[in-house]
């Protein structure tokens, strides 16, 4: 099914002060935001839960390591594009953007259980067991991160599975990044 990629002059009025806020945020409209541009409370909750992400405890590296864990358990070829771009804007070294794309583990062992705390959490829906909890805690993280972990999964599943319905074609800024999950 295509759906349609909206801009500042063709979205929905409602949907037109988080577009700019999209461009505000990104330096462009990205093609997700277009599409959710169809649905205003989509696009603003998803909007939202970003702002919302960027403010937790996490440091902008493991926000990006957050996010790239949950698009790859959800095996979603846009946004580990545009992650793997974002990550390298922050700063995340290639070889640890390169094993998270290729579900290899990550040299630092704090980010790594971070990294593998989000995958157990989307493999199990959030039913993790004590004892993994505790090896999180353990690398160095905290009980609110175990709940911040939570909001970026929200974030991606909102954008992930709006990408798998609507197949969003990557964006110029991304297509250098192309991913498909290796077998």
């Amino acid at each position: 099914m295509e759906f349609t990629i909206y801009t500042l002059e063709t979205a929905p009025e409602e949907s037109k002060e988080a577009l700019h806020h999209a461009k505000e945020t990104f330096g462009f409209i990205p093609n997700l935001e277009g599409i959710c541009a169809l649905a205003p409370a989509l696009l603003k909750g998803g909007m939202a839960l970003w702002d919302l992400f960027s403010t937790t405890s996490f440091s902008p590296f493991e926000q990006q390591v957050v996010y790239l864990a949950v698009n790859y358990e959800n095996e979603c070829h846009y946004c580990m594009a545009a992650h793997s771009g974002l990550a390298k804007m922050v700063g995340l070294s290639t070889e640890d953007i390169n094993a998270m794309r290729n579900g290899e583990p990550l040299q630092d062992p704090k980010l790594q259980a971070l990294r593998h705390f989000t995958q157990r959490m989307v493999q199990t829906r959030g039913w993790v067991s004590d004892d993994e909890i505790e090896t999180f805690m353990k690398a160095g993280y905290t009980k609110q991160q175990v709940l911040e972990v939570i909001l970026g999964i929200a974030v991606k599943v909102i954008h992930n599975y709006t990408n798998h319905i609507a197949q969003t074609p990557l964006d110029k800024a991304f297509e250098r990044y192309a991913w498909s999950k290796p077998a």
